[in-house]
């Protein structure tokens, strides 16, 4: 009975001796920079404005202008230009008391305005609808940009030798010279 009791509290022993001797998960880079940033003397940064990088992103990804006002524009002023169509028509005619086959060629012109689509036109809808998935593309856009941007910003500010630390900035910048289609890059040089 001793033995088993000995055998048991050896087994719980053991058995809780890895757990509380289980090493530290291996850093992340978000570690590293919490440790080089806290430990490492700062730096002044010299770059564009978020405001400068967030606006060179929307041109490059296509989302700096808002078409939606003239795509109502031209769906409403379509009522004015008229639908034409054209329809022609030949007949033949015959009569008995005269020898001879009469032909005849009609031309039918006709023109056709919507002034309903003066006031709204269906295509407004599917206008609307771009214009949504536009805001929401860029709210994405910004949200991304903004965030590497800072991670930029930080990793920089550390005035550091670390390899970690050189390989955090140069990702972030060719993370942003890619959603700036090469503008961030661009403008560091010129600094």
């Amino acid at each position: 009975m001793r033995a088993s009791i000995i055998v048991c509290a050896t087994v719980a022993i053991v058995g809780l001796a890895p757990r509380s001797v289980v090493a530290a998960p291996a850093a992340q880079d978000s570690d590293v920079m919490d440790d080089a940033e806290s430990s490492a003397p700062r730096r002044a940064v010299h770059g564009p404005g978020v405001g400068a990088v967030l606006a060179a992103a929307y041109a490059a990804a296509g989302l700096d202008h808002d078409p939606k006002d003239s795509w109502i524009r031209r769906a409403r002023l379509s009522g004015l230009v008229p639908w034409v169509t054209v329809r022609t028509a030949r007949d033949t005619s015959w009569q008995d008391d005269q020898s001879e086959v009469g032909h005849g060629t009609s031309l039918e012109l006709r023109a056709t305005w919507r002034l309903d689509r003066l006031l709204f036109d269906s295509r407004e809808l599917q206008v609307a609808a771009v214009e949504s998935a536009r805001r929401r593309e860029r709210r994405r856009l910004a949200a991304r940009v903004i965030r590497t941007y800072f991670a930029w910003r930080r990793a920089a500010s550390i005035a550091s030798d670390d390899e970690r630390v050189a390989t955090r900035v140069a990702e972030a910048a060719a993370e942003l010279d890619a959603l700036t289609d090469g503008w961030f890059s661009a403008q560091l040089r010129r600094r």
